[in-house]
């Protein structure tokens, strides 16, 4: 069984959206900008990029099970795609969100830290179903990369840190993808030597 994988956007603010005087409070901002490779690092410091795929989330978005949580603590929800206080809207930027806040302590402490600019992170909480690893040049070194092509969504946090937080699901993905690449090494070898004798 796959794990669920969080990560926080660092390139985008979340931002106040909407309020007037007995309106909703409203936030948001982008959960994950497509194509943006971000620099990643495994439990033993082994560093690679990662990206998410335009459209990776399309299919999981269908379920509209999705929720919207205060920094991912799940006894916190600040909104639900079901209920409609929760929506998407993928564009050609990324995947971006609006929370229609709940009138209630955390909501509103969600709302007043956000427009302080105390809480200016995004941050998303995913399981990978595909992706595709492969060596790339970066900064002038080879690298492997980690392209996500599709992926269910289960939630969506503004969040304290704004920066990528890497989870053992990831680095067990990147171990077995270099395991696999030293399997395919060791056939070739094999292969090139049985041929010479």
């Amino acid at each position: 069984m796959k794990e669920k994988e969080v990560r926080q956007l660092t390139t985008e603010k979340i931002e106040i959206r909407s309020v007037s005087e007995g309106q909703k409070k409203t936030i948001g901002g982008y959960a994950v900008k497509y194509n943006s490779p971000t620099l990643m690092r495994d439990r033993w410091g082994d560093e690679f990029l990662e990206e998410i795929a335009s459209g990776a989330f399309d299919k999981s978005l269908q379920n509209r099970n999705q929720k919207a949580l205060w920094n991912h603590d799940t006894s916190k929800p600040l909104g639900s795609v079901s209920a409609g206080t929760l929506r998407f809207n993928s564009d050609m930027s990324g995947l971006n969100y609006d929370i229609d806040l709940p009138n209630n302590t955390y909501g509103n402490d969600a709302y007043e830290s956000v427009q302080r600019g105390d809480v200016d992170g995004s941050s998303f909480g995913f399981r990978c179903n595909d992706d595709v690893w492969s060596k790339v040049q970066y900064e002038g070194k080879e690298i492997y990369k980690r392209s996500i092509v599709e992926a269910d969504l289960f939630e969506v946090s503004p969040c304290t840190f704004p920066a990528y937080d890497n989870s053992d699901m990831c680095c067990r993905s990147l171990e077995t993808f270099k395991e696999s690449l030293n399997q395919k090494e060791n056939l070739r070898k094999k292969l090139v030597i049985e041929t010479l004798l």
